[in-house]
């Protein structure tokens, strides 16, 4: 209780008077060990003797820094955990890859509109296929070790998924990226997040890919053949939002 006494009177007062040294408080202590520390020193400059009454000791100081340091670290965690958010993203590697529906439809790039489409192929018609560039990225404040940020490209092309809102719901795009240094390293705060997906493992051949700037938002297929690649959230029934992805 003490201890709490020095740090209120050290924040009411701003000032510290002893034996001619005059301390001046700027900002208020930043956390426990900064008090604790200013009381270590003070203790110190008086001369050498045994503590009486209510003074401190430097080991009844350690101890109290020990103990309140631990609920101070705790209580840290859990708001960092609360409200830390993914920022910075870099590009680390890149793999094509082929992509499936679950039943086996192909992505077959459209130019009027320009759209990827789920198809069937067959025969001669395989070579319509467009395979995918998937670039993984990794970010400190990205933790979720079940999921991995990556972005979308056409191989072969400049082109790239994007997912943005529309008329209040989120949409998939295609977009030409002129300068691929734009996207070695991202800001999922700003605009270029429409670009990261979540690209998550839920068993064999079964990937999903959600996007990070709205999340529960997934690239999906319908379960009709020759029909647009769209957004759509994860419980729609009619829509497939897992792929088999194979890397070439």
């Amino acid at each position: 209780m003490e201890f709490k006494a020095v740090c209120i009177d050290l924040e009411k007062t701003h000032r510290f008077d002893h034996k001619g040294l005059q301390l001046e408080v700027i900002q208020h202590p930043h956390s426990l060990r900064h008090v604790a520390n200013l009381i270590v020193a003070l203790q110190r400059m008086k001369p050498s003797h045994t503590p009486l009454g209510t003074e401190f000791s430097d080991d009844d100081l350690i101890n109290i820094l020990l103990e309140n340091v631990i609920e101070e670290h705790d209580t840290l965690k859990v708001l960092d955990t609360v409200h830390s958010k993914p920022s910075v993203f870099s590009n680390t590697t890149v793999e094509q890859c082929s992509v499936c529906d679950r039943d086996q439809k192909s992505l077959v790039l459209k130019e009027s509109p320009l759209e990827l489409q789920a198809v069937i192929l067959q025969g001669g018609s395989i070579d319509l296929k467009v395979n995918l560039h998937l670039a993984t990225y990794k970010s400190r404040t990205f933790t979720d070790s079940a999921r991995r940020p990556v972005a979308l490209s056409i191989a072969g092309r400049n082109l790239y998924l994007s997912c943005s809102k529309s008329a209040g719901s989120p949409i998939l795009q295609l977009e030409e990226v002129k300068d691929r240094k734009m996207l070695k390293s991202i800001n999922a705060e700003g605009d270029m997040g429409r670009f990261l997906f979540l690209r998550r493992e839920q068993g064999f051949a079964a990937t999903s890919l959600e996007s990070l700037k709205f999340r529960g938002w997934f690239i999906s297929t319908a379960v009709e053949n020759k029909m647009p690649v769209e957004m759509c959230e994860e419980a729609s029934p009619a829509r497939f939002t897992t792929f088999s992805i194979k890397t070439l």
